[in-house]
């Protein structure tokens, strides 16, 4: 039996409204729909209606009315934080057992969890008919090879590009490096993180689990809520910044360089509960192989950000011309990839890490440098000095790495950077993972 969540939703956050007397189920729904948009017109639909939502789930209709009426997320969480604790406990069981939670919701991440499960049954409702159509098979699409180690991102309807501007690409003079200055796209006119936050939400059980444990489980609510719970213990270890910077590089390198993720930064964290080690991605280039480590940096200023960001890949080079061997490979060594990869996939990564004597393909022996650059910058409302401004900036940010990547000892490695500017980088990034995982 399919589980209508939607009315388990509302359901578990109907005593809120019934202060004085019960409501029934079709004003339940309205109130929902009340304090999750900035401006819902009760009218929108008849009492009938109401109740084939709270009985049926949403629909496409519904979802393009609740668009309309701009959804304003921190809005649904304060009428939930309005709770007593009582009544976030008793909430917080209902969720658990009516959806078939294994963990406990903390009543401290209550708001968290409902927004983001409506945040997933408007995705769901949204692109359910494309979703049928791609789970059809064609005549002329070819199953996967079983030792394939494919892409995990989720870029539905092109939200990649709905989310970020490629302002300039320019290609270093070293080892097949390159660099994208991007912007974020405004929403209606405005700078806003909106598409952003919808991107990184889609895509947090992706990065935090490896691709056996999503193919193990099946479902979706619960991996979702799972990934939220991991991450915000994640945060809490570290800041902000360090998961919104993962993300994002995580983000780059799958969608521009096609690099998908081995093992990232929260998934280290998750089994050591240690925060030292980094992400690390496959990139085929030219027949050959290349194993990226993620380095983000989020600083006030791009020089700081530049700079902070090649010491960190010059301290993981120095490990391995010391004797150390490369961060990859010393991983590769000391993980138990059973955990994570199927037989077959397996059997292709130590091919490619440790090809055998008669195999003339070489082994993997320099890394290659995955590097995120947020910093603060001033007239991101005004599109064509953004444009300008984001031009110099990926000029000066080439000058700054090539006069610095001698002195560093990196020349021999190749390097993918990315920029992204930020009005009020530490505000903004604090809002953005209040949003996606709480604190």
């Amino acid at each position: 039996m399919v589980v209508n969540r939607f009315k388990i939703l509302v359901q578990a956050l109907k005593p809120l409204s019934e202060i004085d007397e019960a409501i029934t189920v079709e004003e339940a729904v309205k109130v929902v729909f009340k304090q999750y948009t900035k401006n819902w017109n009760e009218n929108s639909y008849g009492n009938s209606n109401y109740k084939k939502l709270y009985y049926q789930g949403l629909n496409h209709s519904a979802v393009q009315k609740i668009d309309a009426s701009i959804i304003d997320e921190d809005k649904l969480k304060n009428f939930i934080n309005m709770a007593s604790d009582n009544q976030k406990e008793s909430m917080s069981i209902y969720l658990r057992d009516s959806l078939g939670l294994k963990e406990d919701i903390k009543t401290s991440s209550l708001a968290y969890f409902c927004v983001n499960l409506m945040s997933e049954l408007m995705e769901e409702s949204k692109y359910k008919k494309t979703l049928e159509k791609q789970k059809k098979p064609t005549g002329n699409s070819e199953p996967n090879k079983a030792e394939d180690i494919g892409l995990t991102i989720k870029d539905e309807k092109g939200i990649f590009d709905k989310t970020f501007n490629q302002i300039k690409e320019i290609k270093l003079s070293y080892k097949n490096s390159g660099m994208r200055a991007f912007a974020l796209l405004p929403v209606s006119g405005m700078y806003s993180h909106k598409n952003l936050i919808k991107l990184l939400r889609k895509n947090l059980a992706r990065y935090i689990f490896s691709r056996k444990n999503r193919a193990e489980s099946d479902d979706l609510e619960e991996l979702t809520a799972e990934a939220t719970s991991e991450l915000r213990d994640f945060v809490r270890e570290c800041n902000p910044q360090t998961l919104l910077g993962e993300l994002l590089i995580y983000i780059f390198l799958e969608h521009c360089e096609k690099a998908p993720k081995i093992f990232t930064k929260a998934e280290f964290y998750k089994e050591r509960k240690s925060i030292r080690q980094k992400s690390i991605f496959l990139r085929e280039d030219n027949g050959g192989w290349q194993l990226i480590v993620g380095a983000a940096n989020l600083n006030e200023t791009m020089e700081v950000a530049i700079s902070e960001a090649l010491k960190e890949c010059e301290e993981l080079k120095n490990k391995s011309d010391f004797g150390g061997g490369s961060y990859s490979t010393r991983f590769f060594q000391s993980s138990d990839l059973n955990n994570r990869f199927s037989t077959e996939q397996i059997k292709k990564i130590e091919s490619i890490m440790f090809p055998s004597p008669d195999v003339q393909e070489s082994p993997i022996r320099v890394e290659s440098y995955g590097i995120f650059l947020g910093y603060q910058a001033d007239n991101l409302d005004d599109d064509e000095s953004l444009e300008n401004r984001l031009k110099k900036d990926a000029e000066k940010a080439v000058g700054m790495i090539s006069d610095s990547i001698g002195g560093y000892g990196l020349g021999n490695h190749p390097i993918y950077v990315y920029l992204l500017p930020f009005k009020n980088l530490k505000c903004e990034s604090d809002r953005i993972i209040d949003k996606l995982v709480g604190r």
